[in-house]
């Protein structure tokens, strides 16, 4: 394709924009993605034209076209970037022309917000959002590995973009195709928070699309599906394991039915702990998807059930950079001892059948789940991240666990100091956990739309 062909090809789509939708047209002729051939093509062929005539005034060619009778200045920025993209790109090499591609998309950018003419480029943002944010993220990293200034300065610059993107869609008013990019802006621009190291940026993005009155529904599966995992990995990070749970179940359960077995993999690795911190015990099924989940969380799982809370904590310490990597070591070792605990008097009214414990046996048990402090000592050395007590187990300690049990609604009891007992009820003496955990910190009344 010609220079001359090119531009006559742009005035085609402008004119035949009129009164119409164009993104299709234009998404295609302004397409920066190499990866396909007729992209590939027409950069190549343009590539030799502009680079042999070095002196062309870009800028004055584009503006004599007259498209949108110049109306629609942001319009020919992103000609004028396009053909610079060819005349320059290096297709060998992103690390000498990734800022070709930020600067297309940033004139991008600025012509999608237009009011009058910006829907044209909806399919085109789509496309070049999607090339463009895995490449930058690449190139991120590797640059971020050479240099030791600042980091992700590539993404940090999507992100301001697709923020100013995301608060555009968001005061759309009536009818316009530009509204079905929300969803998808909003998942690229928290996938960037997450990547930059700043999830919490991510805060005000869900609080502002709990107040546009959506139904999740209404968008591709895919983005659905993207969204609530973001969203539960938010809640994750934030320690707020019971909303996490939700988002991320209601994923999962919608991912296995599209057959995505590398996104379930990707869910399944936040879900199967969320829900052991939850009270919940994973299926047979989710865990066998993987090796990696029967090898890291089965033995989790046993010393869970049998309230040993040593062997839960011992694991963790062997195998804490796993479980680092994955951000999870922290939550695991803190968040499950009190579901042991649980489990441990639970244990105990099974062995006895009885609903009356006194301080003597809870003390025995305690002192078989957690062990001595010098066991303690010998296993974890310093690390008391993976310590529960570094002194003899007392009636004081024992008292204190029954009462958190109680007040936490693990369990439905008194505690009788005097007669140093504890006295659970005859009927449902240990809650169910995961509803317990829903009542108090279940998905709040905001995020119904997410089930519209």
């Amino acid at each position: 394709m010609s220079l001359d062909h090119f531009l006559n090809e742009v005035r085609s789509a402008s004119v035949n924009s009129i009164g119409r939708d164009g993104s299709e047209q234009f998404a295609n002729l302004l397409s920066v993605n190499l990866t396909t051939h007729q992209t590939a093509v027409r950069v190549s062929t343009l590539q030799k034209e502009l680079q042999a005539n070095q002196s062309l005034d870009l800028d004055k060619l584009v503006e004599s076209q007259n498209y949108y009778d110049n109306d629609w200045l942001p319009f020919n920025s992103i000609v004028v970037s396009y053909l610079k993209f060819c005349r320059d790109i290096n297709p060998r090499s992103i690390l000498q022309s990734h800022d070709l591609l930020l600067y297309f998309y940033n004139d991008l950018s600025i012509a999608f917000l237009n009011n009058t003419y910006g829907n044209h480029m909806s399919k085109l943002m789509f496309e070049t959002t999607k090339y463009l944010v895995p490449m930058m993220k690449r190139v991120d990293f590797f640059l971020n590995l050479q240099n030791n200034g600042k980091k992700f300065k590539r993404l940090i610059f999507v992100s301001t973009i697709l923020t100013k993107v995301f608060n555009h869609l968001r005061s759309l008013k009536g009818q316009s195709n530009k509204k079905q990019l929300i969803l998808f802006i909003v998942n690229n621009l928290n996938k960037v928070y997450f990547t930059i190291n700043n999830p919490l940026l991510c805060a005000n993005i869900f609080a502002n699309m709990n107040l546009l009155n959506l139904k999740l529904s209404q968008y591709p599966k895919a983005q659905q599906i993207e969204y609530r995992y973001i969203l539960g990995k938010y809640y994750m990070i934030k320690n707020q394991f019971t909303k996490a749970f939700h988002h991320l179940q209601w994923s999962y359960m919608k991912s296995s039915k599209i057959a995505n077995e590398k996104n379930t993999l990707r869910i399944l690795r936040l879900l199967i702990p969320v829900s052991l911190l939850t009270g919940r015990i994973p299926s047979k099924q989710a865990l066998s998807i993987s090796p990696e989940f029967q090898q890291h969380y089965y033995p989790l799982i046993k010393y869970l059930l049998t309230g040993n809370h040593i062997g839960f904590q011992k694991y963790l310490f062997d195998n804490q950079e796993y479980f680092k990597n994955k951000l999870l070591l922290i939550p695991l070792a803190q968040r499950s001892k009190i579901l042991i605990f649980r489990n441990l008097l639970f244990n105990i009214m099974m062995w006895t059948q009885s609903t009356r414990f006194s301080y003597d046996q809870i003390g025995t048990t305690l002192r078989l789940s957690i062990g001595s402090p010098q066991q303690q000592s010998q296993l974890f050395g310093d690390q008391y991240l993976f310590q529960i007590i570094n002194e003899p187990i007392d009636d004081s300690f024992i008292e204190n666990v029954c009462v958190s049990l109680n007040e936490n609604g693990m369990i439905k009891g008194n505690v009788l100091s005097r007669a140093r007992t504890l006295v659970c009820s005859k009927k449902e003496p240990f809650t169910n956990i995961p509803a317990v955990y829903d009542r108090l910190f279940g998905p709040s009344s905001n995020e119904k739309w997410m089930d519209l």
